[in-house]
């Protein structure tokens, strides 16, 4: 279709109706392929930028606005542990990403694809902690999701274990920490949640089967939910 109103420099026409009573600006067509494959590219153009805007519908069917733009642009040769810092402390403090929530919670459920890498099991761990520290995010039913992958990192064997070298054992006790903020600050959002974990702690340290790696996390995960 025609697009109007672009701004160019040339005079505005104008065009009587009903017997010259009535004028209207007539804006010429302009015939976007023709556009597109011309040759004489602008010069000066601003540079490349990516601006992000994001909308969700409320409980009443109102359309909130969820984060005016951030604008992503350049190269950046920051230190990548510096902007995991800046990334984690956006999660745990902004205000306008209700509606990602979801997306976030799917990714911190990838701790099963990344059983081999303990960086990547810290990093998705410490996302979860900024989900849960978050005081504008309702997490509810993804509570349940986020405690079996922060229980996955304590109690599973993991890829990463096999190598003694690995620190796995830092990693469980970080998540038996997690487990412990996750239920104290946000267990009444889903019934029975605590009988649950005890259920499943309990059911890890009494079986003969499982390695110790299991076992130690299964201690510090009921060590981490208090004395009770």
């Amino acid at each position: 279709q025609a697009v109007c109103g672009y701004g160019s420099q040339d005079a505005l026409p104008f065009r009587a109706i009903k017997e010259g009573e009535l004028y209207f600006q007539e804006d010429r067509e302009v015939n976007l392929v023709e556009l597109a494959l011309a040759t004489n590219i602008p010069k000066g153009c601003a540079e490349t930028a990516v601006r992000v805007h994001v909308s969700y519908l409320d409980g009443k069917g109102n359309l909130e606005p969820q984060g005016a733009g951030k604008e992503l642009g350049g190269s950046s040769g920051a230190d990548p542990s510096a902007s995991l810092q800046v990334a984690l402390q956006d999660l745990q403090s902004n205000s306008k990403i209700a509606a990602l929530l979801p997306y976030f919670v799917y990714v911190v459920s990838g701790v099963k694809s990344v059983s081999h890498d303990l960086e990547q099991l810290n990093r998705l761990l410490h996302i979860a902690r900024s989900l849960i520290q978050n005081p504008y995010l309702c997490l509810g039913s993804y509570v349940r999701s986020l405690i079996s992958s922060v229980m996955y990192c304590a109690l599973e064997p993991l890829a990463a274990s096999i190598n003694p070298l690995n620190d796995h054992w830092t990693l469980r006790d970080y998540a038996a920490m997690l487990l412990s903020r996750i239920f104290w600050t946000h267990g009444d959002l889903v019934s029975g949640l605590y009988h649950q974990i005890l259920l499943s702690l309990q059911k890890v340290l009494a079986d003969p089967v499982r390695p110790l790696c299991s076992h130690y996390g299964a201690v510090v995960g009921l060590h981490a939910l208090g004395w009770k």
